[in-house]
């Protein structure tokens, strides 16, 4: 006891120990007065997710708290070593399309413009749950498996080549003719992203390897560029399965099929889909090399559209500059 009758902090812990203040014993009084650590509601959260008997709602709520956590990069990165990659990857399975939504979601945020987070994702077998997703019946299921996937995909050419190999150029072509509008514009802005990180990592100049001891720190390489894989050539992949006739099909007026319409409405109509639709074209045009063979009859037509009317031409409302593809036709 001190002199002013407060008791030492020795003596408080001896009293807790003793049993004499079971006031204090409490193991929920920390948290209480401290507050929980991150990692410890990311723990809590994760387990009300993977927890079957509790109901929809909760499990989602868990998720969308969950995902609120690992805006923080290291909260995000910190999912590997918690060992939490395995659940996100089971969840992807559940039966329930909110929580398959809801997953899809966490996954998208955690590995967004994240290197380390791809890496653990693409490890633990994400990509082909995703693709799965990509042709739910749910259109919310599917946005948010393009949101993952675009989020995968980005600068990770190791994840391109295993998505090529798994058929993702199938499920995007099946994306393309879905009845989900929203889907479909995802998907062709995901294609125009492919298409120019391909050109930019071909263009990125080799780092040199050196024997040289050094004593400068040297810039880490991203974890998604340490398999030394080189980035697949997305343009030749577009011409050579058929998806950039199928865009192609879908912006010019004319041609019928699912690819051309959504929801019965022909796409083209739709400003926002043709804008990304027409850029992801002029990107395939600005590759280096070309796709070596390329449907010159369509893209004629698609250049007499976009400059059509004379006083109000398409391109103009569309906002897209047609230059990559009358710089092609006229080579």
């Amino acid at each position: 006891m001190n002199p002013d009758g407060t008791s030492s902090v020795s003596q408080v812990a001896a009293d807790v120990a003793a049993g004499r203040r079971p006031d204090l014993a409490d193991p929920g009084l920390y948290d209480a007065i401290m507050g929980k650590s991150e990692a410890q509601m990311m723990q809590e959260e994760l387990a009300v997710a993977e927890d079957a008997s509790r109901s929809v709602e909760d499990r989602c709520t868990a998720l969308d708290n969950f995902e609120m956590l690992i805006e923080q990069v290291d909260n995000a990165c910190n999912m590997a070593p918690m060992g939490m990659w395995p659940a996100m990857r089971a969840l992807l399975d559940a039966q329930e399309p909110e929580i398959q939504s809801a997953t899809a979601w966490v996954i998208g945020t955690a590995i967004q413009n994240n290197d380390k987070a791809q890496a653990a994702a693409l490890s633990h077998d994400v990509l082909a749950p995703l693709l799965l997703l990509l042709s739910s019946s749910n259109s919310g299921v599917q946005n948010k498996s393009a949101y993952a996937l675009s989020s995968l995909l980005k600068h990770y050419p190791a994840a391109v080549l295993q998505f090529a190999t798994a058929g993702g150029w199938a499920s995007l072509q099946r994306a393309l003719e879905s009845d989900n509008l929203v889907l479909r514009r995802k998907v062709v802005f995901l294609l125009t992203q492919l298409v120019r990180q391909t050109r930019e990592a071909h263009e990125a100049p080799a780092v040199p390897a050196t024997s040289v001891p050094t004593s400068a720190p040297r810039e880490e390489v991203p974890a998604t560029q340490q398999e030394g894989v080189r980035h697949p050539d997305v343009a030749q992949a577009l011409a050579d399965t058929g998806l950039l006739d199928v865009v192609l099909d879908s912006l010019l007026p004319g041609p019928t099929g699912p690819h051309a319409y959504c929801a019965g409405v022909p796409v083209r109509e739709d400003e926002d889909y043709a804008q990304k639709a027409t850029e992801l074209i002029m990107a395939v045009l600005e590759a280096d090399p070309l796709p070596t063979v390329l449907p010159n009859m369509k893209l004629a037509k698609l250049l007499q559209d976009l400059e059509a009317p004379a006083n109000a031409p398409r391109a103009r409302a569309l906002d897209v500059d047609e230059t990559p593809l009358i710089r092609y036709l006229t080579l």
